[in-house]
């Protein structure tokens, strides 16, 4: 905790910054959103690994969270959240032994796509004396003709079949299906990524009443991101969507339309001005990711970076009598939150053209 408040452009570099005031109007605006719809907010924590901007999301009314990794839902659960979806398989006996013993300690879901994989789970669990929710997962991007083909099985008898014999495990509470169409963020024409959204969302529905209709119980049918929270919080049998992307408003997102505001940033400053049309700042891709494009400079349209090494980022100035000194403050926008998030320890809490507090980016590291 600061005993006292620092200018921006007096801090060392290169940090990240949180406009915390940014940050809880966009969670109180995403949280408003969802009050009255039958869907709930389920976000993904994956973004910002950070119990406390958990804390914060369900206090505006999520009913829970999600996590990518094993190892962040148990430094999500130390951090006091008792209601997690963990958005992966998990396998190998070393992970599931971990996981069924963090299933005493707080409500959890699990995604499945292999029978194998819930017996092991259902044993471990009658062992340790512990419950493991499982969701059957759905492989929407290859059934809808997206481009992320990855885990989950595509609709049909397969999948039927799975969710019954799995269901029928001791330890084990199957509830629903989960799927996820991540291809959306690819698509730039507005009316075919509503169109792709909406095929895959009707490919998830129609399995959750499949599997209904051979006599399970479909408590959640679970899918979305920030990409597509408008539409799938209405979409008819929906339970719950896991945007998390809305917090920080990375540019990602903003070229793809999606209006919340920016308030994660990278502070860095300018080390060297070897023309007064080229910039060299303290910060690269150590410090800021690239692997979604290249960051921009917040409020300086005429500033563009043009390359980033490890420990250095290039730009060139359209108006060079605008050209920064060295020393002064730049503030970068990531072109990805989650991929800049996990490079840096702290999040610098900021409050107007100050910094009043830091926060620790308790999940970082946890890939496991």
């Amino acid at each position: 905790m600061f005993t006292t408040s620092v200018p921006v452009d007096e801090y060392e570099t290169p940090v990240l910054l949180l406009d915390v005031e940014a940050a809880d109007r966009n969670i109180e605006r995403m949280g408003n959103f969802f009050r009255g719809k039958k869907a709930a907010l389920r976000p993904h924590v994956k973004v910002h690994k950070s119990p406390w901007l958990a804390k914060k999301q369900i206090a505006a009314g999520a009913r829970g969270i999600t996590c990518a990794k094993l190892s962040e839902a148990e430094v999500m659960v130390d951090g006091g959240i008792d209601d997690i979806l963990i958005a992966n398989e998990i396998v190998g006996e070393d992970k599931v032994r971990k996981l069924v013993k963090l299933a005493k300690r707080s409500k959890l879901t699990v995604i499945i796509d292999d029978l194998d994989n819930a017996r092991q789970i259902s044993s471990l669990a009658a062992l340790e004396g512990s419950r493991v929710r499982i969701l059957a997962d759905v492989n929407l991007s290859a059934a809808a003709g997206g481009i992320l083909d990855r885990t989950g099985l595509v609709p049909g008898r397969d999948l039927i079949v799975l969710a019954q014999e799995a269901a029928k495990l001791p330890n084990l509470d199957f509830v629903g299906v989960m799927g996820y169409e991540g291809s959306l963020k690819a698509i730039d024409n507005a009316k075919v990524k509503l169109e792709h959204g909406k095929k895959a969302l009707d490919l998830l529905v129609e399995t959750a009443r499949s599997i209904s209709a051979a006599g399970l119980n479909v408590e959640v049918v679970s899918c979305g991101g920030t990409m597509s929270y408008k539409v799938a919080s209405e979409f008819p049998g929906v339970t719950e969507v896991q945007a998390g992307g809305y917090v920080f408003m990375d540019l990602g997102y903003r070229k793809s339309g999606i209006d919340f505001e920016t308030s994660l940033t990278l502070l860095t400053r300018v080390v060297s001005v070897p023309r007064p049309e080229k910039i060299i700042v303290d910060a690269g891709f150590k410090a800021i990711s690239a692997e979604s494009g290249l960051p921009q400079v917040k409020d300086r349209p005429y500033i563009e970076v043009i390359s980033l090494n490890a420990e250095h980022g290039h730009a060139t100035v359209g108006d060079v009598s605008q050209t920064p000194k060295r020393a002064d403050r730049l503030e970068f926008l990531p072109s990805h939150a989650d991929t800049t998030t996990c490079l840096h320890e702290y999040y610098q809490i900021t409050r107007g053209d100050r910094i009043v507090d830091k926060v620790k980016i308790a999940a970082r590291g946890m890939l496991q």
